[in-house]
């Protein structure tokens, strides 16, 4: 029944393609594209806690899936979130545009393929799927009628498939040494060797990159302020989830020595801090989110690093509600404009307590969800990088200190109800899922938000916040070598040092 998640939404795809085919437009491919949208809920509840081998074949040999401690996080917040994505496009996209079902196929076929990468337990097929949902969030940016989506998109293409085809061979390394493609497999099998240290280091710059975390980013914030709300919202939420998910499959399965795991703890913190500092300076309000994610994957990273696996997919699944429903609500008021202080939610009180709830949220606030998340992060970590985490949280609440500062002195235009219903919506659910996980009120957290308001307001006095983060002159293949130079680099030194 678990294949059934991955299946429902392609089956679906497939139904509004050859409905758009027939011309049977409208209330038909809605109908539809809601249905693959939550068809996989109830499986995923029926299936919760077992695993099963496509076909009844060996599992040496055959294509096990699962739903366990620590990719069931991933898949719920895919879910939600992808349900409150599918709600608001019903109002994003025009039902009259050509384009429209073609846009509710590919979010179908993303959909499918972050859930099937999620059930995945072994590499190869992790990859199939990883590389689905890739694809039809390339093809989703490309639809962005804004000015420079397109080279977005194109340098977004690029540097995954360049990430993608070293992480085919890092696989091939793993399946020469241990014979296996199975993670579970691959743990019983692996010994410490220089080749498994090779696809190690391969395998995790590679992921870090599709990631989006610092220093292999540099696509992220183009791609996710370029794109249309809806798909900034999954890319986001839940596209950049996969790729964590994977080192997770690859941390659990093979054996990675203290040094490497150390650099990805110092490479996570950095992320946190180069993340928050960048959204600081932008007068953007889709940057100000898109270098958010950034920062937060760093803390996903933290959960990796520390082999704290529970903990990483927790937080994100945290962020995939409170991410999803700051680019869907910031995205809806601000369609005349994004620059902060031309726009704002004074008259729209619905999305003024959404957007407030998920600032706290992703501030790590209780008894919201994100406080819960970080908890468990912060459990397995030590010392300085406790530390980090709580620094980080300062850091975090002065950027949306900044944003709602701005949006509490300006007006929206008029918003649709499903826009509402989607931001009020993945507020209440980071309410409420931090609340049914146990994140009780912590009387500690108004100094935080108290020390974070006051950080914000003598940075605004000095005026470093008014000069802002000019975007430099674009040139996508000099932006894609360096990238690409990075990302080599990036893989010497781990393997070097790991």
């Amino acid at each position: 029944m678990i294949p059934l998640m991955a299946a429902l939404p392609m089956l679906f795809a497939f139904i509004i393609v050859l409905l758009d085919v027939l011309h049977l437009r409208g209330p038909a491919i809605k109908a539809a594209f809601l249905l693959g949208a939550v068809l996989p809920i109830p499986v995923a509840w029926l299936s919760r806690g077992s695993s099963e081998v496509v076909g009844g074949w060996a599992r040496e040999a055959g294509i096990e899936v699962a739903l366990t401690e620590t990719n069931l996080p991933f898949i719920v917040g895919e879910l939600v979130l992808f349900v409150f994505v599918s709600v608001y496009s019903q109002g994003y996209f025009n039902p009259r545009d050509k384009k429209t079902p073609k846009v509710f196929a590919l979010l179908l076929l993303a959909h499918a393929g972050l859930l099937g990468a999620f059930i995945a337990r072994d590499l190869f097929n992790f990859y199939v799927y990883m590389e689905i949902a890739s694809v039809s969030a390339f093809a989703l940016m490309a639809f962005s009628e804004e000015k420079g989506a397109k080279g977005a998109a194109f340098k977004y293409l690029i540097l995954s498939l360049l990430a993608s085809y070293l992480f085919v061979f890092s696989i091939g390394l793993v399946y020469m040494e241990t014979g296996y493609l199975n993670a579970d497999l691959i743990s019983k099998a692996a010994a410490p060797s220089r080749e498994l240290g090779a696809a190690i280091a391969i395998a995790t710059a590679s992921l870090i990159l599709k990631a989006g975390i610092f220093p292999l980013h540099g696509w992220l914030p183009d791609a996710h302020s370029r794109a249309p709300t809806p798909v900034s919202a999954l890319l986001s939420g839940a596209v950049v989830k996969a790729p964590a998910y994977g080192m997770i499959l690859m941390f659990s399965a093979l054996p990675a020595g203290e040094p490497l795991r150390f650099i990805l703890l110092a490479v996570a913190v950095v992320s946190i801090f180069f993340g928050i500092a960048m959204a600081l300076l932008q007068k953007d309000a889709k940057r100000l989110l898109a270098y958010h994610t950034v920062s937060q994957m760093g803390y996903v990273l933290l959960g990796i690093a520390s082999l704290n696996f529970v903990g990483a997919a927790y937080y994100a699944m945290a962020h995939s509600i409170f991410k999803g429903g700051l680019f869907l609500a910031v995205g809806s008021i601000s369609t005349r404009s994004r620059k902060l202080g031309e726009f704002g939610y004074r008259n729209a009180p619905v999305m003024a307590a959404s957007i407030l709830m998920l600032s706290l949220a992703i501030g790590g606030i209780s008894p919201f969800i994100g406080a819960y998340a970080k908890s468990l992060i912060s459990s397995e970590l030590g010392g300085w990088w406790k530390l980090a985490v709580y620094l980080g949280t300062i850091g975090t609440l002065m950027s949306f200190t900044k944003l709602n500062y701005h949006l509490m002195r300006g007006v929206s235009p008029q918003l649709k109800g499903a826009w509402k219903l989607s931001s009020l919506g993945l507020a209440l659910a980071a309410l409420l899922s931090g609340l049914i996980l146990g994140a009780g009120i912590n009387p500690k957290d108004a100094l935080g938000i108290a020390i974070a308001v006051g950080l914000f307001a003598a940075l605004k006095a000095s005026g470093l916040l008014e000069r802002g983060h000019p975007a430099p002159p674009r040139d996508v293949g000099r932006e894609v070598n360096l990238m690409a130079m990075t990302l080599v680099a990036a893989i010497v030194l781990l393997m070097l040092l790991g």
